[in-house]
């Protein structure tokens, strides 16, 4: 290209097939960087002419970006622990290329609690928003005074459609669910006779009831489409997670008392709690047990092999992103994609992760 200065970061960045704190880094010699990483991203600033807006630099090192950063409330080791520090960690590097960036927290277990401590963001001094929408109706209310007090805002791992958000960052939880239908089809096709498969939606506050329940339409619809119905024997259970593992075995021991199942679908996180009650009751054939993310005690359970297949949507590296959009959006005023789209990777004992959840780059 001619005038260098109309090629972004970001630009670099794709053709580099790296992110944009890379090509950061490589442009400011700040941070470590693999040298073919480095090599290959300096040939092409090369190719490209590529000249660093000053004005932006400037912008970035002398004004401190504030972030409200709204989620769910966990213990330690649960799902949301992985975008929250997949945030921190984005913040961390940007402060050590010479970014001033804040981050303000808040925390809901409730629908009410979700528009409370979205409404406080309102009267601070906050320049962009990242957070996961909890029921329809209370984050429609929410999004609704966010958009007429221009506070900018990004959703993470779920989407409510047509909200006039600068980016929607996550997964189709219907996708995920075709994607386990289909898993488990796989590997009880040669069973002889109906088989028997549980969907189990597991969950303890309000806020989760949207991704589950989608993933269990996706689930059905792989049945349906294939016109499968007469093949399997199908049952929903939904449990109400009290915090325990015993009140998760009391109900499983009740459940499994009356019939074996050959596959279970627990459409969220907890699926550890479902393979512990298969550890103590040990039913005979093992039911084939599929679930999501990569948190510690799933993770302890697919080494195990109770857990067989595990389902990631990059939890972690949404909330990097999340930060990275936010600062190419208000620093240097780029478009951003409307959806990005995580990748969806399926794990077994074989191919766990050494490190799980980082975010790539």
């Amino acid at each position: 290209m001619a005038n260098g200065t109309h090629i972004r970061i970001k630009d670099i960045a794709e053709k580099a097939g790296c992110s944009i704190g890379t090509v950061d880094r490589v442009i400011h010699k700040r941070g470590k960087v693999a040298e073919p990483v480095r090599e290959r991203i300096l040939q092409i600033i090369k190719e490209l002419d590529y000249k660093p807006n000053v004005n932006a630099r400037v912008l970035a090192s002398k004004h401190t970006l504030i972030l409200g950063i709204l989620l769910p409330s966990y213990k330690k080791g649960e799902y949301w622990e992985l975008p929250r520090l997949g945030i921190s960690e984005a913040i961390e590097r940007y402060n050590e290329q010479g970014y001033n960036i804040e981050a303000r927290w808040f925390t809901y277990n409730s629908a009410e609690k979700f528009h409370t401590e979205g409404m406080k963001m309102i009267s601070e001094e906050i320049d962009g928003i990242i957070l996961n929408p909890a029921t329809y109706k209370e984050s429609v209310r929410l999004v609704r005074t966010f958009f007429q007090n221009n506070k900018p805002f990004i959703l993470i791992d779920s989407d409510i459609h047509g909200t006039p958000s600068l980016s929607f960052i996550g997964k189709d939880p219907v996708q995920s669910g075709l994607t386990v239908a289909k898993l488990i089809h796989q590997m009880t096709r040669h069973i002889t006779g109906r088989k028997k498969v549980w969907t189990i939606n597991l969950a303890s506050s309000p806020n989760q009831s949207y991704a589950l329940l989608a993933r269990e339409i996706g689930f059905m619809n792989y049945f349906a489409d294939k016109e499968l119905q007469e093949d399997y024997a199908f049952r929903t259970i939904d449990m109400d997670d009290k915090g325990t593992q015993k009140v998760v075995d009391e109900q499983m021991e009740d459940l499994l008392s009356s019939e074996n199942p050959h596959a279970i679908y627990v459409t969220g996180s907890r699926v550890h709690k479902i393979a512990g009650s298969l550890k103590k009751f040990k039913p005979d054939p093992k039911p084939l047990l599929i679930g999501h993310d990569l948190i510690p005690r799933n993770i302890e359970r697919v080494k195990d092999e109770t857990i067989d297949f595990l389902i990631e949507e990059e939890a972690r590296r949404q909330g990097y992103l999340a930060v990275e959009s936010m600062i190419r959006s208000l620093t240097y005023k780029e478009a951003i994609q409307k959806k990005q789209m995580m990748n969806l990777m399926i794990y077994t004992r074989e191919n766990l992760p050494l490190y799980p959840g980082k975010p790539g780059r």
